[in-house]
């Protein structure tokens, strides 16, 4: 296979990122926008030693899967690259990269329960984060997958509207100060249920002579609580600094979630699509089937959310944050909801644990929510002492969840459960809550 070969070919299946496979004469093209079932003359656009990537020249057997993606820019952003499937063969693909996540990397051949799918899988996203470029014009939009190309675009379908309106606004309204060539990123949080608005401007100069252009923002859009300037010198890709700014309101906004409220900061992590969160959080908590004489270990607990939620079960919850910002969000979330049983640590996560052990603190229930590289070695040695009843790991990559649930197979634990969660519709991410449990 060389490039540029032209080919028949029917789409077996998919990978990791949702590309569709085919197999022509014993090698591997990996072919954007196809669905399995499809057949299609394909163009070979990239070619390595064993595999390859094409594109669709033309599509002879369509599935019954296939919708047409209402995005304008759907062929050239490359975020949602799963618009062109129904939410049938997206619940597939999402289960089907766990099932295979779990035999590929652990060897394991286990049950997964159906993927939890958003009834609207629209305006879920509370946080958009946009680049910025100042080049004789002035371009906002995303970067076109695996480049520094930025692709405009006037309403993407996954921010609120609300969002979108005030980055539209924004794009020409900077046109009017000298210090737009200076700014990076735009930041937008939008807490949905209270409706309130962050923005942030991240530079990368201190922002001077701002008062008008904040002014004009408040005017047309009451929503806005929050503005800050993020200063970030840094030449990397690193997109948030050290040095904030407060330039109106106040440093965080509020968002309500399980019937709990929270503060959200510049820097805070918070579930991305606060409807699903409700549903991710539920499911998490049920696993771990917290009583009132459970001590509760929230290892990763970032602002405190799923911790502060237990607690209304549990006799008690710590939570451990190396992230200084998020553990001073996670005490006044708490105190916000006047949880008195809970209190939190800034530490690594391994070295946290290993405290409890060392105080003699029992747990009873773990629950763990690491970023996507999944737990690292001393994290999980320390969960294996402590030797809870019940542990519930969160996971935003069903990859590193496999490779961390084949180490706790092997020190005696069962996989009980598995839950995908479709927390970003029209993407090839998937969330998945498992319960582990000792064998006995």
């Amino acid at each position: 296979m060389k490039k540029n070969d032209v080919f028949y070919g029917k789409c077996v299946g998919y990978d990791n990122d949702g590309l569709g496979v085919v197999k022509h004469d014993g090698f591997v093209v990996f072919v954007k926008n196809f669905i399995k079932g499809e057949y299609a003359e394909i163009v070979c656009t990239f070619v390595k030693k064993n595999y390859g990537y094409g594109k669709i020249v033309e599509l002879i057997k369509e599935s019954e899967n296939r919708v047409n993606p209402p995005c304008s820019v759907y062929k050239t952003c490359g975020g949602c690259m799963l618009q062109h499937m129904n939410t049938f063969e997206q619940a597939f693909f999402k289960k089907d990269k766990v099932i295979n996540c779990f035999k590929s990397i652990a060897g394991m051949d286990i049950e997964v329960k159906d993927v939890l799918m958003m009834e609207d899988p629209y305006r879920y996203r509370n946080k958009v984060q946009v680049p910025v470029l100042y080049d004789e014009i002035l371009k906002m939009g995303f970067y076109k997958n695996r480049t520094n190309e930025i692709v405009e675009f006037e309403d993407c379908l996954v921010q609120s509207e609300l969002s979108n309106d005030i980055l539209r606004y924004l794009k020409k309204e900077l046109l009017n100060y000298t210090f737009k060539a200076d700014i990076r990123h735009i930041l937008i949080k939008h807490s949905r249920k209270l409706n309130e608005v962050m923005i942030v401007i991240i530079s990368g100069k201190e922002l001077k002579n701002y008062e008008r252009l904040i002014n004009k923002i408040i005017d047309n859009f009451k929503e806005v609580k929050s503005i800050i300037c993020n200063v970030n010198e840094r030449k990397d890709n690193v997109i948030l600094g050290e040095k904030e700014i407060l330039l109106y309101g106040d440093r965080y906004i509020k968002e309500e979630l399980c019937k709990m409220r929270f503060n959200i900061s510049c820097k805070s992590f918070f579930q991305i699509n606060p409807y699903q969160a409700e549903i991710l959080y539920d499911k998490a908590i049920s696993l771990a089937d917290i009583n009132s004489n459970d001590v509760v270990l929230d290892l990763y607990c970032g602002t405190g959310t799923i911790g502060i939620i237990a607690s209304r079960y549990a006799k008690k919850v710590i939570g451990i944050e190396i992230v200084e910002d998020a553990i001073k969000d996670a005490k006044v979330n708490a105190i916000n909801n006047k949880i008195d049983n809970i209190e939190f640590y800034c530490m690594n996560a391994g070295e946290g644990a290993n405290k409890l052990i060392e105080e003699g603190i029992k747990i009873d229930v773990v629950i763990v929510d690491p970023p996507r590289k999944g737990l690292d070695d001393l994290a999980i040695t320390s969960i294996i002492k402590i030797d809870p009843k019940r542990l519930v790991y969160v996971s935003c990559d069903p990859a590193t969840l496999a490779r961390d649930c084949k180490i706790f197979k092997e020190c005696g634990y069962e996989i009980k459960e598995i839950q995908p969660i479709d927390m970003f519709p029209k993407t090839d991410h998937v969330e998945t809550v498992c319960l582990l449990s000792r064998n006995v």
